[in-house]
């Protein structure tokens, strides 16, 4: 029999989760990796005089662990589950098909209330480590910001595009055609062609023996007698020969340290109380009263970063850091486009394909140096920078690692809440109008 045919009443959650603060959710395990351990575990379904709430969640599904033991089953037969709580303490164990048995659609809530519990605690896990590596992660920007490579790199494709422009526009039009293939004209035998030139001769020779002297005479002074098929008939067609890659190289978009540095502002601004580097024009200007703009007459605005604490907005700010971690990645990769450039296979492949194409000299490869000797005598040569060394990704796959939720909901989030008032307040306050006005 069932806990709600036993009461013969509808069992509702007991919003146990919905009445904790973010600080104690922050604190509190969502999951377990000893249900069975617990303490005031008991082996059957109890009867519930007080709504119960799903108080662990459980998976080791994948693992070599031996079945758990269902109270609603009574037998060991889950490896996945919850482990739910009633008022008096006691605690019984439920596979994760099994609550719905056991509470019939009131699980449901039951479930539910557990579920945004845990969102929510994952999100302000999330947003509070990002808070606290946000210090470091923009020193190292700062640090990226100023690495040679991203120079090194501006000056080399400087130094191409100057010094050999018509093979710089070769390959950027391949680039942008045909995806960095290189082609070069091959001259072959157009078999077609000379089957249509042989049939056409045949026909020729058809109507010819079937004129007259008369109309032959006239054919051969207009110059329409029969004309011998043509062989061999040669054609040119494109031959792939390799390919330079489709990325930016050659590519017209940003250099990478001004994309870099675009990226970085934003991450600097996030560091920040926004409200604290506004000028009072600017508080005016987003958070004052605009006549029509402010239909109600006290509309409020909140200051973009950490203000938001709602569920939407933790994840969008999650979301927008994410997507900046991959623009930094892109930067970096880009970076790494110029030592590829200068490999010695794709350099000869580049200086056979300019050459052959007669883009106003000749080419060659030298080691990691490509040499234009230009059909006016002078000679242009670039090469890969010494030293040049692509930077490396560790502080963005450190920051990505610290976002994540691998560990916080399982091992509760205590030590990050810091001791000192108001730096990990994730919240900004509201300021109405006449608040900046009295600034």
């Amino acid at each position: 029999m069932s806990a709600a045919t036993q009461l013969n009443k509808p069992i509702e959650p007991a919003g146990r989760w919905g009445r904790l603060s973010d600080e104690e959710l922050l604190r509190i395990r969502f999951t377990t990796d000893d249900p069975e351990g617990l303490k005031g575990l008991i082996q059957s379904v109890p009867p519930v005089d007080s709504r119960p709430f799903v108080e662990f969640g459980y998976d080791f599904r994948g693992s070599k662990r031996s079945m758990i033991r269902c109270a609603h089953c009574k037998y060991p037969n889950h490896l996945a589950g919850f482990v739910i709580r009633v008022d008096d303490g006691s605690r019984f164990l439920c596979g994760h098909r099994c609550g719905a048995k056991i509470y019939g659609v009131d699980f449901e809530a039951l479930h539910r209330d557990y579920s945004q519990a845990r969102d929510r605690a994952s999100l302000l896990h999330r947003v509070a480590k990002l808070k606290q590596a946000l210090p470091g992660f923009v020193r190292y920007l700062a640090d990226l910001k100023r690495d040679s490579a991203f120079q090194q790199y501006s000056d080399t494709r400087q130094a191409l595009r100057s010094g050999m422009q018509r093979l710089w526009g070769g390959l950027r039009a391949a680039t942008e055609r045909s995806g960095g293939i290189l082609h070069i004209e091959e001259r072959v035998r157009d078999f077609e062609a000379e089957a249509r030139d042989e049939a056409r001769y045949e026909r020729e020779m058809e109507d010819w023996q079937q004129a007259t002297l008369t109309e032959r005479k006239r054919w051969r002074r207009e110059g329409a007698a029969p004309r011998k098929p043509q062989t061999p008939i040669y054609k040119t067609v494109p031959r792939p020969i390799g390919s330079v890659g489709a990325g930016t190289f050659f590519s017209s978009t940003n250099a990478p340290r001004r994309d870099l540095e675009d990226i970085a502002a934003q991450f600097e601004s996030l560091a920040v109380d926004p409200v604290s580097a506004m000028s009072a024009f600017e508080k005016l200007h987003y958070f004052g009263y605009n006549a029509r703009k402010d239909a109600r007459g006290s509309f409020m605005r909140l200051a973009f970063g950490f203000g938001d604490t709602s569920n939407k907005g933790m994840a969008t700010l999650l979301k927008q850091v994410s997507v900046l971690l991959e623009r930094i990645e892109e930067q970096i990769d880009r970076l790494a486009e110029l030592p590829a450039f200068f490999q010695p296979a794709k350099l000869e492949l580049i200086a056979n394909w300019g050459t052959a194409h007669h883009l106003g000299g000749h080419f060659r490869a030298e080691r990691r140096t490509l040499v234009f000797e230009h059909d006016a005598g002078s000679i242009h040569q670039v090469g890969l920078p010494a030293g040049y060394s692509v930077p490396s990704k560790a502080g963005i796959e450190l920051l990505r690692a610290t976002m994540s939720d691998k560990q916080g909901l399982a091992d509760g989030m205590g030590s990050l809440i810091p001791d000192s008032p108001g730096h990990g307040d994730l919240t900004l306050d509201i300021m109405r109008v006449k608040y900046l006005i009295d600034l």
